[in-house]
Order: C-alpha cells, then structure tokens, then sequence
C-alpha cells in the first residue's frame, strides 16, 4: 500500500485520499502541465512537504482549502494517504478563505482572477462594491476583472496558451462574439503589437475618429447619458423604489449596475 513519507506530528493528521474533495467554487480551471509533472516527480521523491489545509465537508468528507495541486499529484501517485491540517470552519467561511488563499498566494491568471471575484460575489449574495471591499481592492478591479468573462472559454483558452496580456483581452470585449475570434485571430496571426491590435480593434468597430469636434461632442453625448442615469435613479428612490446603483470608471469605460428588488418589478 503506497502512503506518502510524511509523519504525523502536531495539528497534522494523515488523512485518506478518498475522503478529500476538491473545493467545488475554486478558482483555479487551468493547469500547467509542465508544472504538474514537476511537482508529482518532487512529490514521488520526497513526499509531501507542506500538508493541505482541509475543512470537515459532508459525510465524513473533507473540503481542500489550499494545496489542491498537491491534492492532484497525490492522487495521480497512487497515495492512500495525504497529510492535512485540519480548520474549523463553517461552509460559508471555507469558501471565503478558499478563494481567498487562491487570490493571495497562489499564481491564477487574470481570467481565474475574474472567476475568484464573480464566485464570492455569486456565493455571497455581495454587490460589486462589496465584494471589492472585503477583498481589500478596488471596484473598477473587481468590475474591470469580472467583464473578461464575457469572452467565450475557448477564446480565453487560447488567450492564455499564446500569453496574451489582460490589455490584449480586454480589446475583445469591444466586439461581437464573431468579431472577437476575427480579432483574436489577427492579432496571433500577424503578431500584432498592442498599438497594432488596438487600431484593428479601433478600425474593426468603425470608430476611427481624427475630427476634435467629433471627439468632443461624443463625450459631450455620454455626459448628457450618464446624467440621464442619476436622474432616473434619484426619481426611483423618491417614489419609494428599492434600487441600487454602482458606478465604477476603468480606463476604458464609466460602468453602471442597477439592481432593482424583484417584488417591485412583479409585484
């Protein structure tokens, strides 16, 4: 029976390999392949250093909350048994500092990032704004982060296997699913440098403009739209409307999200 070299010693317990689960809102989708190889040679070697951080689950299960790699190598030896500290933590608290751990000291691209932020503001009911606060960053990074997720998983894929940086991503949000791929396509093909793409992307959108009147009075226009928004909402909260609105400003773009109570709309 294969077990891995690591006594027991303090708060470390061995635990069997059969009863951990894989946190189930974690972050992390994409996997180095080269780095996983790595690290089950490491492993079979000289076993497991650092233990996995574990959480009791369900049914005499346990939740990782950090070192799911370790897990993953574990498993792929053949182990029985891996050693873990075990915290007590209740569900909603594990999910936290899962995806707290992941944010804090583990590599995630900028894609698993934007899933981080999008889960704990899922799993937690949080707005925006909350969400940025109890992670100690800005709202416009949360925002910012969250709308890479409008590009298709595959595109992402690719994004990531030819390491394209977050400005290069970014571009694509500007566009169509279909024009996305073009763009994508282009910017591989021709190796476009970030000045390059961004002209394609400008050309591509048709928003080309050399005119300063025109440039002037297009802003001149999103003035006048955003203050069409703070009117409507101060109108909702003074008939009694329960809404909320966030207002977050990137390099890019002024973003709003209203959100207004369900009853209201159905009631």
């Amino acid at each position: 029976m294969k077990r891995n070299r690591v006594k027991t010693g303090g708060q470390i317990l061995l635990i069997p390999l059969k009863a951990i689960r894989e946190n189930p809102l974690r972050a992390r989708i994409y996997y180095n392949d080269a780095r996983t190889d790595e690290l089950i040679r490491s492993i079979g070697e000289d076993g497991i250093v650092e233990p996995l951080t574990v959480c009791a689950g369900a049914k005499g299960s346990y939740i990782i909350i950090s070192g799911e790699r370790r897990y993953r190598a574990a498993k792929a030896l053949g182990f029985d048994f891996v050693p873990c500290v075990l915290i007590e933590s209740d569900a909603e608290s594990s999910v936290f500092t899962c995806l707290s751990n992941q944010l804090n000291h583990d590599p995630l691209t900028y894609f698993e990032v934007a899933i981080c932020y999008e889960k704990l503001r899922d799993y937690f009911g949080l707005t925006y704004e909350e969400t940025a606060e109890r992670l100690g960053v800005s709202l416009a990074e949360v925002m910012s982060k969250i709308r890479l997720l409008q590009i298709p998983p595959k595109l992402r894929k690719i994004i990531l296997e030819h390491a394209l940086s977050e400005n290069y991503a970014k571009l694509l949000l500007h566009h169509p699913d279909d024009q996305k791929e073009v763009l994508l396509e282009r910017i591989l093909r021709d190796r476009l440098t970030l000045y390059e793409a961004r002209a394609l992307s400008a050309e591509m959108r048709g928003t080309i403009r050399t005119d300063r009147t025109q440039i002037r009075t297009y802003f001149k226009d999103i003035n006048v739209f955003v203050n069409t928004i703070d009117r409507a909402y101060a109108a909702m909260r003074a008939g009694g409307v329960t809404a909320r609105v966030e207002k977050a400003e990137t390099d890019e773009s002024v973003e709003y999200r209203i959100s207004i109570r369900k009853e209201i709309l159905t009631g």
